[in-house]
């Protein structure tokens, strides 16, 4: 696409031609497939919340994941379907429908059928039939399963930024640590290495880097899975830090072992 403008150039107007490629802006976009797709059309059993969905082992989803970041260019739309605008996909004999949702930045693998002209298999009435049963792009049961995974990665990486946190902690005593877990929640931990005994201590910040307060929820899980990791030990919240004071935000846990 072209756009143009004059600017001056030496005392002259002459028109200024800029181009523009839609690649060169591009939002990252997710793949993912519908669940009915994902179990009718694939005939694969729905894995647990851990798993997301665009990872599963599939040539169409694989197919998927190469063209998301640039769908649907490149792509041609099926014009048996006018609105919304649905695009091919294809893997030897099998044909895929996708759609772009925006919002999310997901692009969808809808539906999957054979090719088969004159056939009643054929993979674009399968399409037509599904848009004209209104089962054919995601439903809400889509999106909440999107959000279920969300949700676990998010508590999977801060786990992770936690305990390496504390490890990091545990083999420099004395020295105070700080990271952000999952680019989000601040926190910090100091070991004091005693006699007989070792503190290991751990404030959690409960704002977020954006200003979102941390769930208490979520706080939960990552004080236990803290417990989990320093186990056995006695724990317990404190209002104080022993290098110094504590932020309104910061929830502190004290393990001694």
């Amino acid at each position: 696409m072209w756009t143009s403008s004059d600017c001056r150039v030496g005392g002259e107007f002459k028109p200024l031609h800029v181009s523009y490629h839609p690649a060169a802006v591009q939002v990252r976009r997710r793949s993912r497939p519908t669940l009915r797709c994902l179990v009718v059309d694939l005939g694969i059993v729905l894995p647990g919340l851990d798993i997301d969905l665009g990872t599963v082992d599939h040539p169409l989803m694989t197919e998927l994941r190469r063209i998301a970041p640039t769908s649907p260019q490149g792509q041609k739309r099926i014009l048996s379907i006018s609105n919304p605008l649905v695009y091919r996909i294809r893997v030897s004999w099998k044909r895929g429908a996708t759609w772009v949702d925006e919002a999310p930045a997901i692009v969808w693998l809808c539906a999957v059928g054979g090719r088969e002209d004159g056939s009643d298999d054929d993979a674009y009435s399968w399409f037509v039939a599904l848009h004209h049963r209104g089962e054919l792009l995601p439903s809400e049961d889509d999106r909440l399963r999107d959000r279920a995974e969300a949700a676990i990665r998010l508590q999977r990486g801060l786990t992770q930024d936690l305990l390496e946190l504390v490890d990091e902690s545990l083999a420099m005593p004395g020295t105070e640590r700080h990271r952000v877990l999952g680019g989000w929640a601040p926190c910090r931990a100091l070991v004091i290495q005693g006699v007989d005994s070792q503190e290991v201590w751990c404030a959690l910040g409960t704002r977020g880097s954006d200003g979102t307060f941390l769930r208490p929820e979520i706080r939960n899980l990552l004080f236990a899975a803290l417990e989990a990791h320093l186990s056995p030990a006695l724990f317990e919240i404190r209002g104080d830090w022993p290098a110094g004071p504590i932020d309104w935000a910061e929830i502190v846990k004290l393990a001694i072992r």
